[in-house]
């Protein structure tokens, strides 16, 4: 029997319940080669932050779907709760 791996927000999580460190960025320009390499360098998570800097909500998608394929968890800090 194989055990499935946790999601990585799961495994987050748990590493702050833990008291462990984590590690990330916040991306506040409108950049998915950034978001890439953020993602890449081996960071726990990367906000992208439409609250702070010029990032659209199209952009903003753009740049969570750049990071697929990383154990990094994406994360928004929006603008608004609408």
């Amino acid at each position: 029997m194989t055990t499935a791996t946790p999601a990585p927000l799961h495994g987050l999580r748990q590493r702050w319940r833990q008291g462990r460190p984590t590690f990330g960025a916040i991306a506040t320009i409108p950049s998915i080669q950034t978001v890439q390499i953020m993602a890449r360098s081996g960071r726990d998570w990367v906000i992208v932050d439409l609250e702070q800097g010029p990032i659209g909500l199209v952009t903003a998608h753009s740049m969570v779907v750049a990071t697929s394929g990383n154990p990094c968890v994406r994360l928004a800090l929006i603008a608004a709760n609408e």
